[in-house]
């Protein structure tokens, strides 16, 4: 799977079309982390989210779909 894709979607910012949608997994054994962007190549603006599994949130969803535009970033 590819880190990082082009989505169908606008900058709050600058209104540029596309943003850029980033996945990142990070496996350590004993931690994981499942990271995410959002990026507007334009302006620079960016949004970030980013999934620990020493501290669990169940109210954040599922740490492998992004929280904006529900991309899967399945780890595997």
């Amino acid at each position: 799977m590819q880190s990082a894709i082009p989505i169908a979607a606008t900058c709050p910012k600058c209104q540029a079309t596309p943003l850029i949608c980033r996945f990142n997994f990070f496996d350590r054994g004993d931690l994981q982390v499942h990271s995410w962007e959002h990026r507007c190549q334009d302006c620079g603006w960016r949004e970030t989210k980013a999934f620990r599994s020493d501290t669990p949130d169940a109210a954040d969803g599922d740490p492998a779909v992004c929280p904006w535009c529900s991309r899967s970033g399945a780890a595997s």
